[in-house]
Parts: structure tokens; C-alpha cells; sequence
């Protein structure tokens, strides 16, 4: 997984697996949204996605609902919406 920031957008690209999010791919996703300098997390350039996007984009809008700021998902390709919606939470990443 790789992260860029646009002004106020998080850019995700490539492969966000569970073999290729590890620990420190997570702390400085989360410190990314923590700082509250981010608006909308784009995934139009992720490549290949599992659970591993779905649980990465329901931790962060919880961590901007934590500090009640507004965090807009982009972006998100039709496979990903699909295990949106088999987990059933793809409403909640609107």
C-alpha cells in the first residue's frame, strides 16, 4: 500500500491486502486522518483490495467521527463496493 496527500485528500494506491498492510502502513494511515487536515480518502488508485481497504476506510471514518469532522470517501471501485456491501457497511462509507 502507498499514500500520498494532495492538499486535504488522502491518495491510496496499489495493492491494500492483508499481505500488504502491515502495522506501520496503519499508524501512519491513521495519523494521517488523525491530524484533521484530510477530507475525502481517494481509492481510485488502489489496484487490488480485500478486507483489508474495507477495515482501513471504516477505521478512518470512525477516527473523524471521533473528532467530528467530515471525512468523504472517493473514488472507490466496483469491486470494493461489492465487499462494501458483503460486510455491509458501504452505506456508512457514503
Amino acid at each position: 500500500m502507498q499514500t500520498t496527500v494532495q492538499g486535504k485528500t488522502l491518495m491510496i494506491h496499489d495493492k491494500v491486502t492483508m499481505s500488504t498492510v502491515g502495522e506501520n502502513d496503519y499508524k501512519q494511515f491513521s495519523d494521517c486522518i488523525r491530524s484533521g487536515e484530510i477530507e475525502k480518502v481517494d481509492v481510485s488508485g488502489v489496484t487490488e483490495a480485500d478486507s483489508a481497504c474495507v477495515a482501513l476506510l471504516v477505521a478512518a471514518k470512525r477516527l473523524a467521527h471521533r473528532q467530528k469532522f467530515m471525512l468523504h470517501i472517493a473514488g472507490v471501485p466496483a469491486g470494493l463496493i461489492t465487499l462494501m456491501a458483503l460486510y455491509g457497511v458501504e452505506e456508512s462509507l457514503q
